[in-house]
């Protein structure tokens, strides 16, 4: 499970106190530039051989895992369904899911392509066979594949995405945040829900020297001794927030839109600032890593104090179009971040719920006095905290609970059935010593269940609290 040191977001102040690592800063030098995007390719299979960069023409470089073939269709069907069913059970929470699929870099540049790795057919039509997948489930799609065309083909001096870099430019990233908006603003039902979202006045200033970037992505993952490449020019952007009012404490609501993204939402990318500065409000933005991917990125978003304590009206979810062949069973993806597709799914599902339905079974704390609480001054590792169920609970079933710990980042739980053990877990709790509510959804691996263990391991303090067993609507997490 992913530490709360791996992500990286960018919010209001208020938010500042949560477990996910503020970025406030807007203006980052080029040398900062360089060191993100290096750490920004996606994960490469651990059976690939082959160099991950290939050489286009008129130097241009492109990026070998974006190439796919109908091989790829089974897995790229279960990220749609998941995303299908993640909408719902968003949807029925008051949240509306926007996704925004960035295009393949091959695709909008095919013209720099070499002869020897032209696009094939599959590759050509599999961004809007997506988009009208998850449009006729009802999931708000943003296509930047046709808008990105569209552009490169009317402005060819503009680069949407870097020559030697697997990443947009700003002024892709600018039009990218402008297709988001504009996307929204035609859609009835959207605008009408954006126009309840207090508005914000923000301003944008391109800097009036190109910086220069010697190094991109690409080019480290080029064989060594090969070609060496000019430096690339770019303008960056500046975006200003209004002043305003406040209040006397310093305190302000927190946006009641979130960006939960990849590599193309770091602050670098001047993304999430643009995407403020096009919808003109406030936009709480995470970014995680390609080692993580996309969906330990949201589920880890979900699990945080950020959408626990106040969840968005809108979620914008971006993640790069070839990792939607990469569900999170994704076989070549580091064995920590991977995740067995439909527990996925029951454990998101149950983040986001925002009302405990009663289930069926009851929850009590075995051997202490108080049946939906305990308080430790200090544990051990071989100290737990034993749940039991009045009945057997299933997988639409989940735990809720409100967690305090000090030392500890994380839980070891063990789902039983009876008096055997039939499954084993961990999850990333807070170790601040503040309460934090948590959300377990219940493994799939076994149909019914009769209690749960809970391992805080070593820590200076440990308590949990308001303790129930919630279900899930029959409709999600399927």
């Amino acid at each position: 499970m992913p530490t709360n040191n791996q992500i990286q977001r960018t919010s209001h102040q208020a938010l500042a106190r949560s477990n996910i690592i503020l970025h406030a800063s807007l203006r980052l030098s080029s040398i900062a530039w360089l060191s993100l995007a290096a750490s920004c390719l996606s994960a490469i299979p651990a059976h690939a051989e082959e160099a991950a960069a290939i050489a286009g023409n008129h130097d241009w470089l492109f990026y070998r895992y974006e190439w796919a073939t109908n091989a790829d269709l089974a897995a790229t069907n279960a990220s749609l369904d998941l995303i299908k069913s993640f909408s719902q059970a968003l949807h029925e929470n008051g949240i509306t899911l926007v996704v925004a699929m960035v295009p393949l870099k091959a695709r909008i540049y095919q013209p720099h392509l070499p002869e020897q790795h032209k696009l094939n057919p599959y590759m050509a039509g599999n961004y809007q066979r997506m988009v009208q997948a998850l449009s006729s489930a009802g999931v708000k799609v943003v296509d930047l594949n046709s808008s990105f065309l569209q552009n490169a083909k009317n402005r060819p001096e503009k680069n949407l995405y870097f020559r030697l870099d697997s990443h947009w430019t700003p002024a892709g990233a600018l039009l990218a945040a402008e297709t988001v908006a504009s996307s929204l603003d035609a859609d009835a039902g959207m605008k009408a829900r954006l126009r309840q979202i207090p508005a914000e006045k923000y301003s944008m200033r391109w800097s009036e020297q190109a910086i220069a970037t010697v190094s991109r992505d690409l080019v480290q993952q080029l064989p060594k001794g090969g070609p060496t490449y000019a430096p690339e020019y770019v303008l960056d952007a500046e975006i200003t927030k209004a002043a305003s009012g406040g209040n006397l404490l310093g305190d302000a609501a927190a946006p009641m839109i979130s960006l939960v993204g990849s590599s193309y939402s770091k602050p670098w990318t001047r993304f999430p600032e643009f995407l403020k500065f096009t919808l003109q409000k406030d936009v709480l933005a995470i970014a995680v890593g390609a080692d993580q991917g996309s969906w330990v990125g949201m589920e880890s978003y979900l699990r945080d104090d950020a959408f626990q304590n106040t969840p968005p009206k809108f979620l914008i979810w971006e993640m790069p179009e070839r990792d939607m062949r990469a569900p999170p069973a994704f076989l070549y993806r580091e064995a920590r971040y991977r995740s067995d597709n439909q527990e996925w799914l029951q454990r998101v599902t149950a983040m986001v719920q925002t009302q405990c339905r009663t289930s069926a079974a009851s929850v009590k704390l075995s051997g202490v006095q108080d049946a939906h609480g305990a308080q430790f001054s200090k544990t051990s590792t071989s100290d737990y905290v034993n749940l039991q169920f009045s009945q057997t609970a299933d997988t639409q079933d989940y735990l809720q609970v409100s967690i305090t710990s000090k030392t500890a980042q994380s839980l070891n739980l063990e789902a039983m059935k009876g008096e055997l053990g039939v499954r084993k877990w961990s999850v990333a709790i807070n170790a601040d010593g503040n309460p934090h509510t948590l959300k377990i959804a219940l493994p799939a691996n076994a149909k019914t269940y009769t209690g749960l263990k809970i391992w805080p391991g070593e820590t200076q303090g440990f308590s949990l609290s308001d303790v129930k067993l919630c279900r899930m609507p029959a409709t999600t997490g399927k």
